[in-house]
């Protein structure tokens, strides 16, 4: 009898998994929270990348396609692994790197914002960019 109920209680899990009718949820606050530490992560990586590439370049600044293009950072969406889309903006002197869940909600809840002073902001943007007056995190 236990393992009929056991089989019973299993199919069911399945049966719900394979649902594909259902919309789509947010994921539990532990994924979303991994999401995020792992784009904070890509932004650091990113940071480090436009350092390099100054130095190589006397100066310049580089476009996230630049920084693949020389192999100073792997393309992020690539992997897939964080559920952001990560958008350099190279400006006089500078640059501001900005990552944002590509499904608010599901992926992530945070925006984050950096540049070259490497401070890292973040805020709830309801899926848009945060920028250099967000909070510092």
């Amino acid at each position: 009898m236990k393992s009929i109920l056991l089989s019973i209680l299993l199919l069911a899990v399945f049966a719900a998994a394979c649902n594909t009718n259902q919309q789509p949820q947010e994921q539990s606050a532990l994924v979303t929270a991994a999401n995020e530490t792992a784009a904070m992560a890509r932004l650091r990586a990113i940071v480090s990348a436009e350092r390099l590439y100054q130095v190589d370049s006397g100066g310049q600044y580089a476009t996230l396609d630049q920084l693949i293009q020389k192999r100073f950072v792997n393309d992020p969406s690539g992997g897939k692994l964080t559920g952001y889309r990560f958008e350099v903006q190279v400006r006089p002197g500078g640059f501001q790197l900005t990552a944002v869940p590509e499904k608010y909600g599901v992926t992530g809840k945070r925006s984050f914002y950096t540049d070259e002073t490497d401070i890292v902001r973040a805020a709830d943007k309801k899926g848009s960019a945060a920028s250099a007056g967000d909070p510092e995190v």
